[in-house]
């Protein structure tokens, strides 16, 4: 096998969470191209012990392991994964996606992905697309889009997003205020 070239160490600063999950992506990727995946777990820990950096490292230092679970790749990752991906509280984040309103500039799209990103983490399941439809309705700032949001009760949340129902709300609001 030729020459192989690792990957930076994680970066230590900033969302945390964020780094780690770009990072353990970018690890599983350099198993898999450097053939480190087909080799004993050992050796694939030791891997990531060293690819991950000075402070990964001593972060390392202080896990516990239970008897056998050393030298598994599985739960070295899962003890990295609780260190630096804090509990979600459902509460706090159910808050927030409640409490969340589109910003004065920003842009309908960029609304209903935040409204998206923030409903993922909430745990909703089957009631994520209708939730996210009724935050719309009371959440965006065009009171034309409101209504005709409130017209339909049977809209899909697709159905709303589409830029071509936003149009027609943008061209009836205008022509309402032209009469």
């Amino acid at each position: 096998m030729g020459e192989q070239r690792g990957i930076a160490p994680m970066r230590m600063e900033g969302n945390l969470a964020e780094n780690w999950a770009t990072w353990r992506s970018r690890f599983n990727n350099y198993l898999t191209a450097s053939e480190v995946s087909k080799k004993d777990q050992t050796i694939q820990c030791a891997q990531l012990l060293h690819y991950i950096g000075e402070e990964g490292f001593k972060i390392y230092t202080t896990f516990q392991f239970a008897d056998g679970e050393a030298g598994k790749l599985s739960v070295l990752m899962e003890k990295f994964e609780a260190h630096f991906v804090p509990k979600e509280n459902l509460s706090y984040e159910r808050y927030k996606f409640f409490s969340y309103r589109q910003q004065g500039n920003q842009a309908f799209e960029q609304f209903v992905t935040e409204l998206k990103k923030q409903a993922q983490k909430c745990a909703f399941d089957t009631l994520e697309d209708s939730l996210i439809k009724s935050m719309i309705i009371c959440g965006v700032t065009n009171s034309t889009m409101r209504e005709r949001l409130l017209q339909d009760d049977s809209l899909s949340l697709q159905k709303a997003i589409d830029p071509d129902f936003e149009i027609g709300a943008e061209k009836k609001s205008i022509k309402a205020y032209c009469k």
